[in-house]
């Protein structure tokens, strides 16, 4: 007789919610960029100030992931969510009136960056109360996949709006229609409270000497600061491809490669879509086959988008489409990829009245180094006159990552470890 399992089937609903919401912040974070030329002029700001626009939203998102886990913490999951969609969508909407002022722009761009920091505390949460161990990385890959759902969305639609209306205030204000879908989603399906029992086994489960872990006792852990230390790698790697890799393809030559905004948008979807798959695949690889070791999928993460966004700076490679799409596919498989096995990783070495915090100050923390990414790479094509230095500090990034996760050890506490996987639900 099969024992019944505590982790009930409304976990799927919730899992929806919280992707239908990651995937609409990433829609709004992404529209820019395929038209970012097109914004400056129309702006009157050079390009390389124009990059702080996304340079702001992912400062923003790494300063409000900072505490963004107590949101969480203390008022539940569906008011953090609730509370992202609302910064991401107000701005959005509102562009047509503020979107006459560079400096209104930046601002709403911060509002907007602050969304994905109460959004991202509840990923810890999600994963560690709503899902078995053996699911868990199959869970955080839809959560991640939904980052690349987003974009993609984000990076056709945005040039397609924008040739359509001939106003890219316009095109922004109709991109935030999925955000307020989102919060309808998020009040029907997060509002039920996860099970007793796993509350209670997740305390149980909580290894000795770690049962009264505080937050502050947690952030000066070894651990926390060699997980942030792997985030911000990551971070770097994911912010500046997503955000300069459309920008690189569209700007005019010898900038970059000097391709039309929908051809430059069609092209950066090979980049991005692949990383719809890449999160789950590599859930199902870090929960099936190395059994939640992080090691292997970090590494071939940070190696493939380290050498293949190289690749794409090469003139004998980007003056052939076929050989710059593949490059840029593989360029975009890495970091999604990884995401499920760090994610989990941080998810499950918390007790959990801390689990959003920490998530949120790893992430937080780590997020700075999409920012610095994206600051840097502002500074470097303002004083080059190219995105070379820019997309090969990702390279960079991502060499420092893989000698970080190699001396990683795995073998700490980790609060899940005893948790029954269950053989059916509820």
């Amino acid at each position: 007789m099969k024992n019944e399992s505590p982790y009930s089937s409304h976990r799927w609903f919730v899992l929806l919610a919280s992707s239908l919401t990651i995937m609409s912040l990433y829609i709004n974070m992404i529209v820019f960029a395929p038209i970012l030329g097109s914004i400056s002029s129309n702006l009157n700001v050079p390009l390389e100030q124009a990059t702080n626009l996304m340079m702001g939203f992912v400062l923003s998102v790494a300063l409000v992931l900072s505490f963004g886990g107590v949101v969480c913490d203390k008022y539940g999951m569906t008011f953090a969510l609730t509370l992202g969609l609302l910064c991401t969508s107000i701005p959005a909407v509102l562009m047509p009136v503020i979107g006459v002022n560079y400096g209104a722009v930046f601002i709403g761009r911060l509002v907007q960056g602050a969304s994905v920091g109460f959004v991202f505390a509840t990923i810890g949460p999600i994963l560690a109360l709503w899902f078995p161990p053996k699911e868990q990385g199959m869970a955080s890959g839809v959560l991640f996949g939904a980052i690349s759902i987003g974009s993609a969305i984000g990076v056709i639609a945005s040039p397609y709006l924008f040739e359509r209306f001939g106003d890219w205030r316009i095109m922004v204000a109709i991109m935030s229609i999925p955000g307020w879908i989102s919060i309808l989603m998020v009040m029907l399906f997060t509002r039920k409270a996860p099970s007793v029992e796993i509350l209670q086994m997740l305390r149980e489960s909580t290894p000795s000497g770690e049962e009264t872990l505080t937050f502050g006792k947690a952030v000066r852990l070894p651990r926390t600061w060699h997980l942030t230390a792997i985030v911000v790698c990551n971070s770097w790697g994911l912010y500046c491809l997503y955000n300069l890799v459309p920008a690189y393809l569209g700007a005019p030559a010898p900038m970059g490669v000097g391709l039309t905004a929908v051809t430059a948008g069609n092209l950066s979807l090979a980049l991005i879509s692949v990383g719809i798959f890449a999160p789950f695949v590599g859930g199902l690889f870090f929960d099936r086959v190395v059994k939640g070791d992080p090691k292997p999928a970090v590494i071939a993460g940070f190696l493939m988008t380290g050498v293949f966004t190289f690749m794409v700076l090469l003139p004998s490679v980007f003056k052939q489409p076929v050989m710059l799409t593949v490059c840029l596919m593989l360029a975009g498989v890495g970091i999604p990829f990884m995401n499920a096995s760090l994610s989990s990783t941080i998810a499950v070495s918390y007790p959990p009245a801390i689990i959003g915090r920490m998530m949120g100050f790893c992430f937080g923390i780590g997020t700075l180094g999409g920012a610095l990414g994206l600051l840097i790479g502002g500074i470097t094509i303002g004083k080059t006159g190219s995105f070379f230095t820019a997309l090969a500090f990702i390279s960079a990034a991502a060499l420092v990552g893989i000698l970080l996760i190699a001396c990683f050890n795995r073998k700490q506490p980790c609060v899940s470890q005893s948790l029954p996987d269950g053989a059916s639900s509820t």
